[in-house]
């Protein structure tokens, strides 16, 4: 069954003979039958009563003709879903994945403006304990796209560089490192220390720190959790390096912040997603993190 035999159906149905069917299909008259016999064979059903001067569709033909109504309905649906060029009007399913730390602290506001911005786009949030494990997701088509920090393997992946983040560590207010405004990796290991777990884009950042050198200094727990992290380092129970936009002097006096010298602790970050796929709604999504990239670098404090 294809549709140029419905196409025929519906012409004989409002033409009311397969010779007009014919001439309004551009078809020779010996064809249209040739369509309708076979329609008629593969459903099992007599479709058309043939009768002088008119011909009738038979209550067959008539729920045949109902479901290519329907099915054209829906072909036009597909046409202004996918089929726009006007931006507003695009419609569809987007998946997007970031880590905890990157909504609330860096694009939870790009992905609300988003939604407000193009409301026929229904988006659905994943969050990761990584960014690693957003790209992975991408990878396994679970996710259509997703917030990391770079470096993220994957050849299937393709990447948008949004900006980069500093690193600090970070020291309770009265621990003895608090009077300093920088500190050097060798004394950051002769404290106990909080680190993120694998995967994290701040554990990447920390393996680079330390194990160019002689290693992490002791280790007391790993956590993907800032804040939790934060409260820890509060308590007094060992230092961290986190990223800077996480860290505020007016929601953070308990802390004390220190850059790292001599140490590679930028980082970039941004998006990830699948080589050579055809998504307008991913299109757009990019493209409207890339306009707001700036906003994303005020946040990050660069």
């Amino acid at each position: 069954m294809d549709l140029k035999q419905l196409a025929a159906l519906r012409a004989i149905s409002e033409a009311g003979s397969f010779g007009q069917a014919a001439k309004r299909l551009r078809l020779t008259q010996s064809a249209v039958s040739y369509q309708i016999r076979n329609l008629e064979e593969e459903l099992g059903q007599t479709l058309i009563f043939r009768s002088r001067p008119n011909v009738t569709l038979s209550p067959a033909g008539l729920t045949a003709l109902r479901s290519y109504e329907r099915i054209l309905g829906e072909i036009d649906q597909l046409r202004i879903s996918f089929g726009s060029r006007d931006e507003a009007e695009v419609s569809g399913e987007l998946r997007v994945a970031s880590s905890i730390l990157g909504i609330v602290y860096l694009y939870g506001d790009l992905i609300g403006e988003f939604i407000y911005a193009h409301p026929r786009i229904e988006v659905k949030m994943t969050t990761t304990e990584s960014g690693q494990e957003g790209a992975r997701q991408v990878i396994a088509r679970q996710t259509d796209v997703a917030f990391v920090a770079f470096p993220i393997d994957g050849a299937q992946l393709q990447s948008i560089t949004l900006g980069v983040s500093e690193h600090v560590a970070i020291v309770p207010a009265e621990h003895r490192l608090a009077e300093f405004d920088s500190v050097t990796v060798d004394i950051l290991r002769q404290h106990p220390f909080v680190r993120y777990a694998p995967g994290a884009g701040s554990r990447h950042a920390t393996d680079r720190i330390f194990l160019s050198g002689h290693g992490y200094p002791p280790i007391i727990l790993e956590s993907n959790d800032t804040e939790f992290i934060k409260r820890v380092v509060r308590m007094g129970l060992g230092l961290a390096i986190v990223p800077s936009f996480t860290i505020s002097a007016a929601k953070d006096p308990r802390l004390h912040t220190l850059r790292i010298e001599g140490q590679p602790t930028r980082q970039e970050f941004g998006l990830v997603f699948r080589r050579r796929v055809k998504s307008k709604t991913l299109d757009l999504f990019c493209e409207f993190a890339r306009a707001r990239a700036s906003e994303i670098l005020q946040k990050a404090g660069r």
